[in-house]
């Protein structure tokens, strides 16, 4: 992989490659760590599709529910998929075995929860900050386990990787996470579905979308890591 600027159609074409190459063990991954959120994320959805009827407060409380929920798990999945898929960068092939008994839990889930707080409290400030807030954070489970380093020094340097290119972050990462959850709001909200309906879309939307976004951030922050180490030697 070159260490000069990533670009995002090489960021894109390197990840997808991935998926396609394993495939099987991503959707698995995916199901599991994303299937209880999926439903948690559908109870959400039923909240706000009954405070926009009744105009209730719990409008509020859903809505905040929803937004904290969006990519919670996130920092899990990739710290699991980065072991797993860890070969594709030059680092040791682990089996999923291995990859869960070896996994840094408390500082992916400590990523998991500031990032949940840190986007639900600025998405209810406007869209435009959410979408802020979760572009400079997104790599930090990525940073947990390609630096080993804890939670808070993950998230700052996120921050620091994706501030240097927000935009491709944004580009790459970012807006195919809106665009999945805006569809599903509209879906949720407006076709008044089952719990058992929205949950099998959220599952769904989790394995086809989120777990490729989060093999993309995988992807961006090794390229970022290799474009920064490429400078610094120059």
């Amino acid at each position: 992989m070159s260490s000069s600027r990533p670009r995002a159609r090489e960021v894109i074409r390197t990840a997808l490659g991935i998926c396609r190459r394993r495939a099987g063990i991503l959707a698995v991954v995916g199901l599991v760590l994303f299937g209880p959120l999926a439903a948690i994320e559908a109870f959400a959805v039923g909240i706000v599709h009954g405070g926009i009827e009744r105009g209730e407060p719990l409008l509020y409380v859903g809505t905040y529910l929803w937004i904290s929920l969006l990519m919670f798990g996130s920092a899990l999945c990739a710290g699991l998929l980065d072991t797993l898929v860890g070969r594709e960068f030059g680092e040791e092939d682990v089996g999923l075995r291995r990859a869960v008994r070896t996994l840094p839990y408390g500082r992916l889930v400590g990523v998991d929860l500031a990032q949940a707080l840190v986007i639900g409290t600025a998405s209810l400030l406007g869209f435009v900050p959410g979408l802020v807030a979760f572009t400079l954070t997104c790599l930090a489970g990525s940073l947990v386990m390609i630096e080993r380093v804890p939670a808070r020094l993950a998230l700052r340097r996120s921050l620091q990787l994706t501030g240097r290119r927000f935009g491709l972050t944004l580009l790459v990462v970012t807006l195919p996470v809106a665009v999945e959850h805006q569809i599903l709001h509209a879906l949720g909200v407006h076709l008044e579905l089952s719990f058992l309906a929205l949950w099998a879309m959220h599952a769904a939307a989790a394995i086809l979308v989120l777990v490729p976004v989060v093999v993309v951030e995988i992807t961006l922050a090794h390229q970022l890591l290799r474009s920064e180490d490429g400078r610094a030697r120059t």
